[in-house]
């Protein structure tokens, strides 16, 4: 039986589960336990006990105490291995479990039931897979499964805790479905609407309402007038109505080139694309890029990104608003101005549906993902399905490793960590390290609030979500994973210029930072961390944040994030928002790529290491703060902090350190 038919008997009565233990002398010890479901989820009717579910167990992974060596070896200016990446082969081979792991795990499923030919292994060996009932489950795990429903209509099966016999404690990293609740991905972007907006705004929307851009397609058809490939000749024009001198209230691909010192780009290396991930039903509309482009990038007029449609993803058309277009607008306006001649690759995924998680782009990055622990549930509110068997869902099969991975990825989306188990964000960002090993460089935007992305801080008696005005601060996720590059933001104040230190973002929205309650310190952050609290010790206690120093602390750097102006729905409107910073960030790293490669170089990788043994490289911010959670927050000091990081691009200081390394 399927899990949408488990949905079906959800409306019986209560069941009290009698379940007698597997031997009197198997001790069991709680492995992964929720307090209260996140906000607006609320626990519903037990689950029927001859409903079936499919199961995972994700093994524990040989070597895992290395991986922070390992990371170093190719991404560390200091190594003489450093650009010598890895393979996906030996990535898979250094971490695959043993066969003791393997052993054990599949004698204990034997012994409490489940027959071995119920039980399948994933090709990477590090998942194991089989189909229970809710009574055989509830069983072998000693927990209850309940329904569990969202304010919004949506079902999830979970439980509030799981157990397992004390010997495979370190067998098992993690088992699914049990205590994870992976929010849908995405959130509103700030924008400023257009009775609010700056004079050469208006004007040229006024512009636009005269023009009329209803009979073009909505995507550049091969062939078509609109065909990117077909030849183009153009007079160079210029905006007249943004000039440099307006930065401090519009941010243009001109301004950002002009604030980090960065050349229009002229290279476009084979291999060499940017990707850019969105999750549906985020799109973009090629008329917008087309306004975009015409006004700051007039021979990129047609040119659509390289997109590459993920578990059924759509560029859907349907629904068009700044909800449904402004981050895909956001994202691929700036990318693409900021690298052409190079391209963009669009990452589009998850259906109109099922919608998709983080770790349903990695399964298609990464086969051996698809079976990996801590990503890939069989939950439906865990990670998107596929075949998607709801109304109108995609019927294919998960993408799985089908999708070539670019040297530098972006992603304007993020949670919470509170959101998530711990045992879920490590070992989702163990695989994050793993891309990192095979040269390839992820960017999170660190989020909007020091409260994290909803927001919200935590009660930290009980652990729940509040209103946002008292609280512990609440780290962002990815943002705090030691394995990416955290992108927080900055503005130029009003009545600067290109030419003034900026502050860290102010207006509108805040630069998410702080600390993480999950991820211990990486070494390349240890003498930045010693500088900070020993200089800036924050005015606050362990009842606001980790304040242990020993853990990891975001944002790495930032990059410009307010007052972008944007094309969405054919009005030119200004965006706010991490979600500006990290494709920005991100942008001026393909570039240095591209001069690596056209020098026989590797990509440059994960950035970390490099960059916090050179933060003469980045231009320190030292003015604004990120405050919340009924306090100032965090301040840029001099040296990293937990609003900034190590600071904004110095785009040839980069190029010329990067460029000098193996």
């Amino acid at each position: 039986m399927r899990i949408e038919a488990v949905f079906q008997m959800l409306a019986a009565l209560a069941v009290a589960i009698t379940a007698s233990p597997l031997s009197t002398t198997t001790r069991h010890v709680v492995h992964e336990r929720r307090s209260e479901p996140p906000p607006r989820w609320s626990r519903h009717t037990r689950l029927h006990p001859a409903a079936t579910i499919p199961f995972r167990i994700g093994l524990a992974q040989q070597n895992l105490h290395r991986a922070e060596e390992f990371i170093n070896e190719v991404a560390h200016p200091d190594s003489p291995d450093y650009g010598k990446h890895w393979s996906k082969e030996k990535v898979a081979d250094m971490f695959a479990p043993t066969t003791e792991t393997v052993s054990a795990v599949k004698e204990w499923l034997h012994v409490s039931g489940i027959d071995p030919s119920r039980i399948k292994m994933s090709n990477s060996r590090n998942w194991l897979t089989f189909d229970a009932t809710v009574a055989e489950a509830e069983s072998l795990l000693k927990t209850e499964y309940h329904l569990y429903k969202h304010e919004m209509g949506h079902n999830h099966i979970a439980c509030e805790s799981y157990s397992l016999p004390h010997h495979l404690t370190d067998h098992i990293d993690i088992v699914t479905p049990t205590v994870h609740f992976d929010t849908r991905i995405g959130s509103t972007r700030k924008t400023l609407h257009h009775k609010n907006l700056p004079e050469p705004i208006l004007e040229l929307n006024k512009r636009m309402a005269k023009r009329d851009f209803s009979s073009r397609p909505l995507h550049g058809t091969l062939g078509s007038e609109f065909d990117a490939s077909n030849p183009k000749q153009g007079a160079e024009i210029k905006n007249a109505l943004m000039t440099l001198e307006n930065c401090d209230t519009m941010i243009t691909p001109a301004c950002l080139q002009a604030l980090y010192d960065a050349p229009p780009n002229t290279l476009s290396m084979p291999n060499n694309t940017l990707g850019v991930v969105e999750y549906t039903p985020q799109a973009f509309l090629q008329s917008d890029l087309d306004i975009f482009f015409k006004q700051f990038s007039p021979k990129q007029v047609g040119v659509s990104p390289n997109t590459n449609l993920i578990d059924g993803a759509t560029i859907q058309t349907k629904n068009q608003s700044f909800s449904f277009n402004g981050e895909s607008a956001l994202d691929l306006q700036f990318a693409m101005s900021l690298i052409f001649p190079q391209e963009v690759t669009l990452y589009q995924v998850g259906d109109l549906v099922n919608g998709a998680s983080f770790n349903n782009f990695l399964d298609a990055l990464d086969g051996s993902y698809c079976t990996f622990q801590g990503g890939d549930s069989k939950d439906p509110n865990i990670d998107g399905q596929y075949p998607d068997t709801l109304p109108g869902g995609f019927q294919g099969a998960e993408d799985c490793g089908s999708v070539r991975t670019t040297n530098v990825i972006s992603t304007s989306y993020g949670s919470n960590e509170a959101d998530l188990t711990a045992k879920y964000e490590q070992r989702q960002c163990l695989e994050y390290m793993k891309l990192g090993l095979q040269g390839v460089s992820i960017l999170y935007s660190s989020g909007d609030f020091v409260a994290g992305n909803s927001g919200q801080c935590i009660n930290p008696v009980t652990g729940a979500y509040n209103n946002g005005s008292t609280g512990l601060f609440n780290p962002s996720f990815p943002g705090t994973c030691p394995y990416i590059t955290s992108v927080g933001a900055t503005q130029v104040l009003n009545g600067s210029t290109i030419h003034t230190p900026e502050s860290a973002s102010e207006r509108v929205i805040f630069s998410g930072g702080g600390f993480s309650n999950v991820f211990p310190m990486p070494s390349y952050q240890k003498t930045a961390m010693a500088t900070y609290f020993a200089s800036h010790m924050p005015p606050y206690g362990a009842d606001r944040f980790n304040n242990s120093q020993t853990v990891r602390g975001y944002p790495d750097v930032s990059a410009n994030g307010v007052n972008y102006v944007v094309a969405v729905n054919g009005k030119f409107s200004l965006t706010f928002g991490t979600s500006a910073s990290c494709p920005t960030f991100a942008s001026l790293v393909n570039m240095i790529n591209a001069q690596r490669i056209n020098a026989k170089k590797s990509p440059v990788g994960f950035l970390n290491p490099t960059l916090y043994a050179n933060p003469q490289v980045l231009n320190d911010i030292t003015v604004g703060g990120n405050q919340g959670c009924g306090t100032k927050g965090f301040e840029s000091v001099q040296g990293w902090d937990p609003v900034t990081g190590l600071g904004t691009p110095n785009f040839p200081a980069m190029l010329d350190l990067f460029m000098g390394l193996p």
